[in-house]
């Protein structure tokens, strides 16, 4: 009867990792192309507040709907909450980073570029938990790094119709993509560290982060708001609340994926995401991807498909 039980709960479980890593594919390989519904000129920190808001209704609504509220705050203790502070203000950063990195290239190049998070994240593994990386393992992880030195000259976009301000501006979108993927290995470490060592809920977690980071991100623009706090959300209009609820929607399901099916299916997804992202961009623009975009796409989605299925040798025990 225990056993039937544990079997049921299993496949429940891995029925939900599924859906949500369809659900993930899909908000991470579409996210991209939400920014025509951010009107120019809306302060960026704005976005990124509003998606840690849009996260709390989100994880409370979703441990309503539960009936796990009760339960996922029964173990609850300020000590276990402190681990959230570091990981919070870091996500913060990355989501500005990530906010002005999207609009300043095209979406292939944004999420190739950002899975150059996996080299910062397996090195602070490493260095918080001693995980190691096998031989195939950081032949993907160069391989990565190979794709975003390629993609440096701007990706899909006509090399004839760049101006020297264009340029300007991609160079400094791909540096903060490339800054955001750093801060989300150390990032992705301590989360990690809390969840496993301390065995804090992932829903609790990601409550706990959202509410540093607000206040947080609100003392970040106190010049502005004491003037006038409206000012922080001028060009708001409802349809700017579709990429805000977004992207919160994507940390929710990278939670559920994690949860119910492990890292390497959060690997695929992102996989899956890349793909649709460059099907979608062709479909939009009605032309093939450069060579340049394709190779690179290629080469992103086979170094992160090597990694998530390469993990390095257990060692057996004498």
């Amino acid at each position: 009867m225990v056993a039937t039980r544990r079997a049921t709960r299993a496949a429940s479980s891995k029925r939900t990792g599924y859906i949500f890593c369809i659900l993930l594919a899909a908000q991470y390989g579409l996210q991209p192309f939400l920014k025509v519904f951010i009107a120019d000129g809306v302060n960026k920190v704005s976005l990124v507040l509003g998606t840690e808001m849009a996260k709390v209704l989100l994880g409370l609504a979703g441990m309503l709907y539960e009936g796990s509220l009760a339960s996922n705050f029964a173990a609850w203790n300020p000590k276990g909450a402190a681990f959230a502070v570091i990981p919070s203000l870091i996500y913060a950063a990355q989501n500005y980073l990530l906010v002005f990195g999207y609009q300043t290239m095209d979406s292939v190049t944004f999420n190739c570029l950002n899975q150059s998070k996996l080299v910062s994240t397996a090195l602070c593994l490493y260095l918080l938990f001693g995980t190691k990386q096998s031989l195939v393992q950081m032949g993907a992880l160069a391989g990565l790094l190979v794709a975003g030195v390629m993609l440096q000259d701007g990706g899909g976009e006509s090399q004839g119709a760049k101006t020297a301000a264009s340029e300007a501006e991609t160079a400094v979108g791909v540096a903060a993509v490339l800054a955001a993927s750093a801060l989300s290995g150390v990032a992705s470490a301590a989360c990690q560290y809390a969840m496993q060592r301390i065995g804090t809920s992932a829903h609790v977690f990601t409550l706990e982060m959202a509410f540093v980071a607000i206040p947080a991100l609100l003392i970040s623009q106190a010049s502005v708001i004491s003037r006038d706090p409206a000012v922080l959300f001028v060009g708001w209009d409802a349809f700017t609340l579709i990429p805000v609820f977004c992207s919160a929607f994507g940390g929710m399901c990278v939670g559920q994926v994690t949860k119910n099916l492990g890292g390497i299916a959060k690997g695929f997804a992102i996989v899956g995401g890349l793909v649709l992202t460059g099907a979608a961009q062709g479909v939009q623009e009605g032309r093939w991807l450069e060579t340049r975009s394709l190779a690179a796409l290629v080469l992103v989605v086979l170094s992160v498909w090597a990694h998530n299925t390469h993990p390095p040798a257990k060692t057996k025990r004498q």
